[in-house]
């Protein structure tokens, strides 16, 4: 009688939730982003007089929900931009990205955009994008499509999130919210050591 009730109530999930329109995988990846973001507050709350634990797990939870190869945190001091955290870069792509920082804001990546524009970047195919100008690094990390969101503190952009995939096309919304959400924490861990 009791598995009969419960498979009444999965039938009853099953009938709301294809009348929302949520399947089982939009689901799994609301609870997968909840959960990151949760985990990005434990540890600022962790390492209030430290950013880099939350810059390192901010990369690593971004490339991984955003199915990205690549996955950088930048910081930016009104002058240069200086990398913060990389995650899931083969050690050709790590070298290349180093030799890129710091970077000046006017070379044409997606995080100088970023930085330049205060807003996000979506770029759908970067080899397509004749203004592009890390093809190499997109070449050596694998990536075509990318995405940057802004740190933003008081107005003003003091750094950033980016990923990049393979695949090319656009990034979902859901995804860009969670590098805004990120990004939100990241000002969060900021203000924390500054405090500190």
């Amino acid at each position: 009688q009791t598995f009969a009730d419960q498979a009444v109530i999965a039938i009853e999930n099953v009938r709301l939730f294809t009348e929302l329109g949520i399947r089982n995988l939009d689901l799994t990846t609301a609870l997968e982003q909840k959960s990151a973001t949760a985990e990005v507050l434990r540890v600022i709350a962790g390492s209030p007089t430290d950013t880099q634990p939350v810059f390192d797990l901010v990369a690593q939870r971004a490339g991984v929900l955003c199915k990205a190869e690549v996955a950088v945190v930048s910081r930016y001091d009104g002058a240069t931009i200086e990398l913060a955290a990389i995650d899931g870069l083969a050690p050709e792509a790590i070298r290349i990205v180093r030799g890129l920082y710091p970077l000046d804001v006017r070379t044409e990546t997606v995080t100088s955009r970023v930085i330049r524009h205060a807003e996000v970047v979506h770029v759908p195919d970067v080899m397509h994008d004749t203004d592009y100008a890390a093809k190499d690094l997109a070449r050596a990390a694998q990536y075509r499509a990318a995405l940057g969101v802004p740190i933003m503190r008081n107005g003003k952009v003091i750094g950033t999130i980016f990923v990049g995939r393979a695949t090319p096309g656009p990034f979902s919304d859901s995804q860009v919210d969670l590098l805004q959400t990120f990004a939100d924490q990241a000002v969060i861990a900021i203000d924390n050591v500054r405090l500190f």
